[in-house]
């Protein structure tokens, strides 16, 4: 089916990162059709912010992630902790 290749315009999104400042992003947040779009220039600014938006399924997996250190995952989750 190609279908399933296809990003959905229902796909959810859940935001694995650290609480942005100012209530601009918070952890577990979740998005539905994509990357949050009032967040471009802060992904202009760090371009890792966006990798650590997972779909909602593998939620556990990279939340484990976040937390070991090595792991692309964490190493976002420690850029994100910077803005």
């Amino acid at each position: 089916m190609a279908i399933k290749n296809q990003k959905s315009a229902s796909e959810k999104l859940i935001y694995v990162g650290p609480n942005l400042s100012r209530g601009r992003l918070l952890q577990y947040q979740v998005f539905i059709g994509g990357l949050p779009t009032h967040l471009d220039e802060e992904f202009v600014a760090l371009p890792a912010l966006k990798r650590l938006f997972v779909p909602v399924a593998e939620l556990n997996a990279a939340m484990a992630q976040t937390k070991q250190p090595g792991t692309p995952l964490h190493k976002y989750y420690k850029e994100a902790l910077e803005v």
